[in-house]
């Protein structure tokens, strides 16, 4: 009876974590409503009110990172969020490791489907269409080079460990979470879905290895600040992509 009500338990916590992760992964997307609320005021060339939603949106952006971390460390016990020159070298060795991966994938999308991007990175590089206010583009830009890194290693690696698999091989969690965070990324075709869920493996052994959260986003600020700064370039100097 003591092992029935054991296991009921667990299957409770179990269902009540992914709602938990569910919940913040609706918090993470605040700032989204919020730019997709703004965008038209943007539009309008309306620079003091434009900058004025502006730091509006980064005001709850820093709110809603600041929520859903207080939230992981409160429950993980990962409070160590030092970054030394070591760290951000092991990030840098990792995210060339991920860069190969990358380039492989590409290498096989050209190969089999005529195409070198995947539909995620074509639906990203529209966002930064000549017809966007500088605004709107700069919130883009520090969407893709902040805010991924930061919440999405906290909901797709971050809280998934911590809530539902504590105590299964490390595997387990990897797969898993990494096919998800494959599934969020549009993808045209089965090798770019591949190619982020390795990605996603890639980064969930970054943060398992030494349980520390900071490292999975340092592997992926490294990954994506590049293409940010390309497409903000791209967009302040009108070159074609």
């Amino acid at each position: 009876m003591k092992e029935e009500v054991s296991i009921g338990k667990k299957i409770a916590l179990f269902i009540i974590g992914i709602f938990i992760i569910l919940g913040m992964l609706i918090v993470s997307e605040f700032p989204s409503v919020l730019l997709t609320l703004f965008q038209p005021i943007f539009n309008k060339k309306q620079n003091g009110v434009s900058f004025i939603l502006f730091m509006c949106w980064l005001i709850v952006l820093v709110g809603v990172i600041w929520f859903i971390w207080r939230y992981y460390k409160k429950k993980s016990h990962d409070i160590d969020t030092s970054v030394t020159g070591k760290d951000i070298w092991r990030a840098f060795k990792i995210f060339l490791l991920g860069r190969v991966i990358a380039i492989v994938g590409t290498g096989l999308m050209q190969q089999f489907y005529g195409t070198d991007s995947s539909a995620n990175d074509e639906a990203i590089a529209a966002l930064f269409s000549q017809d966007e206010s500088i605004y709107y583009v700069l919130i883009m830009t520090i969407t893709i080079a902040i805010k991924a890194p930061i919440l999405e290693e906290l909901i797709f690696r971050g809280l998934p460990t911590t809530l539902l698999f504590k105590k299964t091989p490390v595997w387990v969690p990897m797969i898993i979470t990494s096919l998800v965070f494959s599934s969020v990324h549009l993808s045209s075709n089965i090798i770019s879905f591949g190619m982020y869920a390795s990605l996603g493996a890639l980064m969930y052994w970054a943060y398992s290895s030494r349980g520390r959260i900071i490292d999975s986003m340092l592997v992926h600020f490294m990954n994506n600040i590049l293409g940010a700064i390309a497409l903000l370039l791209t967009y302040l100097f009108g070159l074609s992509i």
